[in-house]
């Protein structure tokens, strides 16, 4: 069993109940409620924690005001001050168990290699050919100080560019996707108005991630949803000399490159659901791939790295990036020297970071697969 299915399938409130207590779930109806927070040293007077199943079937919660937090069981036993590897077990394992809480029978889907799944997807990419990117190239502009798009990039302390090779196209803000050999995957537009904000410009190319130039010199690696997420990122890693390589993923259901994931792995999702869902995903591909250790960085409520970077500057996103390292296991080394103190800063970083160390099977047989 993966732990991404661990994940969306374990029965929260049952999990509450044999950590908590069974009182602690009193009031919790098949669909769920709001009760007092159930977890030890944090009770309250009046209910302010929520429970509840999502349209996708994955048990929920959510604490307002004082402790607050919230996603899915996999959170719940982080806010506890479980680490990563005790929480892997304690999911595979609570969610083989028969649960007096299940709302249905949740069939067990046929198991399936991380990799595989990875290859299958890896292999819908293809870099765009000389004569698609000469014909992008004569409808962009070079974006000028005084451009919309150019106020995006500032909004996002993106500005001046540096290695984000940006443009203007049809007045939107459009930017190259390198894949981890420097080819030209795609180009990203985003278009005001539209449905999603981002779309590639030439089509039947797939999805890639975006990747920093001279990728695959660092010791360590990135992973981050979204491609200008990565490249605020990457504005940290170059200003402060920190030894990151990085991909910037389109989405919570897309694939990085394979290419540098034997390494040292770091892993940022947005917060909720699906953003669970990747970590647990990314995880389990980095070990497939030889990867020892993986560390998740807590996710920044209603920001996101662009966020940080466009308010509080370079220093403000490497503290965020580094929220938690305090914490973690002393066996894990950390980036460029030692890591400065973390103070209180005004932005949603104030979750723990967790160290997920250990393979999840015996993969030492699964080698990297070049592409």
């Amino acid at each position: 069993m993966s732990l991404n299915h661990a994940i969306e399938t374990c029965d929260l409130p049952a999990l509450i109940a044999k950590h908590c207590g069974h009182e602690a779930v009193r009031g919790l109806g098949p669909k769920g409620g709001t009760i007092r927070d159930p977890r030890p040293g944090m009770q309250e007077s009046h209910p302010s924690f929520s429970v509840w199943l999502s349209p996708a079937g994955t048990w929920m919660w959510k604490k307002r005001g004082r402790n607050a937090g919230s996603g899915t069981a996999y959170m719940f036993l982080q806010s506890l001050g479980w680490i990563g590897r005790d929480i892997r077990a304690e999911l595979l394992s609570f969610t083989g168990t028969q649960s007096a809480w299940s709302v249905s029978q949740v069939k067990e889907p046929p198991q399936q290699d991380i990799l595989a799944q990875a290859r299958a997807k890896l292999a819908e990419l293809r870099p765009i050919t000389g004569r698609e990117l000469g014909e992008v190239r004569g409808r962009c502009q070079v974006m000028r100080e005084t451009d919309a798009a150019a106020d995006e990039l500032k909004r996002r302390g993106l500005w001046p560019m540096g290695d984000l090779q940006a443009c203007t196209l049809g007045g939107d803000l459009a930017f190259a996707v390198r894949g981890p050999e420097g080819r030209v995957y795609n180009l990203k537009r985003r278009r005001e108005g539209a449905g999603s904000k981002y779309k590639v410009v030439v089509p039947g190319h797939g999805t890639p991630a975006w990747c920093n130039p001279n990728y695959g010199q660092a010791r360590k690696e990135l992973l981050v949803e979204g491609e200008l997420n990565a490249a605020a990122a990457w504005k940290v890693i170059t200003a402060l000399g920190l030894d990151f390589d990085v991909q910037g993923l389109p989405g919570a259901d897309t694939w990085p490159f394979l290419e540098g994931l034997e390494r040292e792995v770091w892993i940022y999702a947005d917060g909720g659901d699906s953003g669970d869902r990747m970590r647990a995903r990314l995880q389990e591909l980095a070990f497939a791939c030889g990867s020892t250790k993986v560390r998740q960085i807590p996710a920044l409520g209603e920001q996101d790295f662009c966020d940080v970077l466009g308010e509080g500057g370079v220093d403000a996103l490497n503290e965020a990036l580094h929220a938690g390292l305090e914490s973690a296991a002393p066996n894990l080394r950390l980036a460029s020297g030692p890591m400065p103190s973390i103070p209180q800063l005004s932005l949603a970083v104030a979750a723990r970071a967790q160290v997920l160390l250990g393979q999840p099977e015996d993969y030492s047989g699964w080698p990297l697969v070049k592409r």
